[in-house]
């Protein structure tokens, strides 16, 4: 660490991720059973675990909730992950040996109360390693997750500009399906689709279903096939999305 407190990234090595995704199911033994601390890596591979690399960030620990409740601490969590990682370059924030170093050290105590393996070996695969792809990695990663709920929902010109971020940190499933589509490239449509949709959550109350967020993220995927989304401005996207939500309202109530 260096005088300002700040240190240095790491990758996990392609060694040791390589003897993780081999022996998942050793894995998700030794996560459960070590809740406190990765030493059983050890156990996996005797060599170079992780490696250096040239960028520095703030130091950070984040917190885990005495009570064993992670959504405690999960707000101020992801912003503090937020704004330690979010100089880094575009590369190193995609790559899945950087997202595997804080799962699995910087922050494993952390990660495992938000995300508990409980046996499951898809939960490793999926949540706290890239196997779904590189997109849905970023976007189903136990840390990588927290980090891209800020980044896309942030709003730094405005009072309350983590309004947005509340509003799908206690319901990620506001978020899930816009996060998975290539539109969320350009957090700006993503905010004006959230913003439709608290806005008509607000509005319509129980009216309002969760099975309405698939289909908002496949209607903007579809109007953007007919024009093209980097043309679109946020206000287009936000009285669009939200003349749909009202027809999808519209529509169960007739079929009620």
């Amino acid at each position: 660490m260096t005088m300002n407190s700040e240190i240095y990234i790491r990758y996990m090595t392609d060694e040791m991720l390589d003897a993780i995704k081999k022996n998942i199911t050793t894995v998700v033994t030794y996560m459960d059973n070590n809740k406190l601390n990765n030493d059983w890596l050890d156990n996996l591979h005797s060599g170079k675990k992780f490696q250096e690399m040239n960028f520095r960030v703030p130091d950070f620990d984040l917190q885990v909730s005495p009570t064993g409740d992670y959504k405690e601490v999960e707000f101020e969590n992801s912003l503090k992950l937020y704004h330690s990682l979010k100089h880094l370059p575009k590369y190193v924030l995609s790559d899945e040996r950087f997202w595997a170093w804080l799962n699995f050290e910087k922050c494993y105590e952390a990660s495992l109360q938000s995300l508990p393996i409980n046996g499951s070996k898809s939960r490793v695969k999926n949540h706290y390693l890239f196997s779904a792809g590189n997109r849905r990695g970023l976007f189903f990663g136990v840390m990588s997750r927290s980090f891209y709920r800020v980044a896309l929902t942030i709003e730094e010109d405005r009072k309350q500009k983590y309004d947005l971020t509340e509003y799908v940190i206690d319901n990620p499933q506001r978020f899930r399906e816009l996060s998975w589509r290539s539109f969320s490239s350009r957090p700006e449509l993503v905010r004006g689709a959230l913003h439709a949709q608290r806005d008509a959550e607000q509005r319509f109350g129980k009216n309002f279903k969760s099975t309405f967020y698939p289909q908002i993220a496949k209607f903007i995927s579809r109007i953007g096939g007919i024009k093209l989304l980097d043309a679109m401005p946020v206000d287009y996207i936000y009285e669009q999305t939200y003349q749909y939500i009202e027809k999808l309202i519209s529509k169960e109530r007739e079929d009620a």
